[in-house]
Parts: structure tokens; C-alpha cells; sequence
């Protein structure tokens, strides 16, 4: 059963990707420039931008009863997490240098796509930490500490 369930939108990637893919189909059809785009570069640009897009437009977060899931767009990255792993959870600051998406930070993996907050998880037989950075980091807090293992 669905305990939790929050989507996030990459709005950036949401909005910039989509306008340059519009100004390299004009670039490509009326072949601007001194070295105009060729049909096979306009098709690998615009293969490599519409798989980013739907790649990372989005962080979905769900938790049920046993776990929790991150699901990175339309799903070509996915991470379970058992509630039965997790030793603690907290509440910490995510700098924004720390970016968005996936990321690799000093003490472990975050996990983010908006927010300053982030969820920290302590896993059990593990020094590292998976943070999930959310606007909605008191509730996911508590729904997941309803669902640990007592």
C-alpha cells in the first residue's frame, strides 16, 4: 500500500531543453551558419536532448510499506530502499552548490531535484548516507519513520 507518494518537476529541464531543441530544428532547416547542421547530426541532437528530457524531468518518491522508491523521469533510473536498512533518519541543509539530480556528496548520494531541505537516511552495516531533497521534507520525514521497523 501507497503511504506516500510525491512528484517533483525539473522545471528547468522542462522548459530550457524543449527551446533548444526548437532552435536546432531552425538552425537545421534553414541551414544556418558557415557548417549548417546535416540530417545525421539533427537527428543525434534531438535524440540525445529528447532522451534527457525524458530522463530527468522529474523525481518521483514513493513509499510504501516496505520501501522507498526513487524513480528519476520516466523510469530509466530507479533506487529502492528497504525501511528495514535504515538506522536513522533526519532533517538537513542541501547548498545549493550541491546542484540537482543525482549527486555524489562528501558523506553519500543525494537525490534531488527542488528544494533547500533534504531528507537524510542512515543506513544499517553502511557509512554512507542517501539524502532525498524535497519541498515536502517534514511529511516524508514522518511518513517514513511511521513505516521503520520498530
Amino acid at each position: 500500500m501507497i503511504k506516500y507518494k510525491k512528484f517533483h518537476l525539473f522545471w528547468v529541464v522542462v522548459t530550457l531543453l524543449p527551446i533548444v531543441i526548437i532552435f536546432i530544428t531552425f538552425a537545421y532547416l534553414n541551414q544556418w551558419g558557415n557548417n549548417p547542421f546535416h540530417k545525421a547530426e539533427y537527428i543525434f541532437f534531438l535524440v540525445l536532448f529528447g532522451g534527457i528530457i525524458l530522463g530527468l524531468y522529474g523525481l518521483t518518491i514513493t513509499i510504501t510499506d516496505k520501501e522507498i522508491k526513487l524513480k528519476l523521469g520516466i523510469g530509466f533510473y530507479t533506487k529502492k530502499i528497504d525501511l528495514s536498512k535504515i538506522k536513522s533518519v533526519s532533517i538537513q541543509d542541501s547548498p545549493f552548490y550541491y546542484g540537482c539530480g543525482i549527486r555524489i556528496i562528501p558523506n553519500g548520494l543525494l537525490y534531488k531535484i527542488n528544494g533547500r531541505h533534504a531528507v537524510e537516511l542512515k543506513l544499517k552495516n553502511k557509512k554512507n548516507v542517501i539524502q532525498i531533497g524535497t519541498n515536502d521534507y517534514k511529511r516524508l520525514k514522518e511518513t517514513i519513520e511511521m513505516g521503520l521497523p520498530t
